[in-house]
């Protein structure tokens, strides 16, 4: 004899989204940056450096003797993680530490003659990469998304209201 099944009914929302979660904007900007690293992972792997390592190597290869929190800022990284990094990195003879000036507490780091040389060997295989990818069809399109991108990206300094809570959400 079959178990007879009894519905549960569902509470009514309280929100119902506007969007799914795949249609949201911060998910389908994850999801782009995710398609584009598809792209460089491999690189990454090949050479043995991770997409962070990349960020804090590029990083000083353009800024020479940063100071770890500018690093942070400059690599969108946390400060504990940038830490973790440079210890990766110092491991592997790519970045030194060098006393600031005046105050010998804090440090400026630098790339090492290792590290700036494997910033250029890797940076030419991710250049050849890029052009690769302006090749095809969809490159026509670059130009008009990076305009997009710098768009969102200084709507924050447009509209500084809007990056407040401007509401309590409930508690537990």
């Amino acid at each position: 004899m079959p178990a007879e099944t009894t519905e549960i009914p569902k509470p009514e929302p309280e929100w119902m989204p506007s969007a799914t979660l795949g249609e949201a904007l911060p998910v389908r900007l994850l999801r782009a940056r995710e398609a584009i690293m598809q792209f460089y992972r491999p690189l990454f792997q090949a050479t043995g450096i991770t997409e962070r390592q990349w960020r804090v190597l590029r990083n000083l290869f353009d800024a020479p003797f940063l100071e770890p929190s500018e690093l942070a800022v400059r690599a969108f990284m946390q400060p504990p993680n940038v830490s973790r990094v440079l210890n990766e990195l110092s491991a592997l003879n790519y970045v030194t530490r060098v006393a600031s000036g005046k105050d010998q507490r804090r440090a400026r780091i630098a790339l090492t003659e290792t590290g700036r040389a494997a910033t250029v060997r890797i940076g030419r295989h991710i250049e050849a990469r890029t052009t690769e990818l302006l090749k095809t069809p969809e490159a026509a399109e670059f130009a008009r998304l990076g305009e997009l991108l710098e768009m969102v990206i200084d709507m924050p300094q447009k509209y500084p209201r809007l990056t407040v809570a401007t509401h309590q959400p409930p508690g537990p």
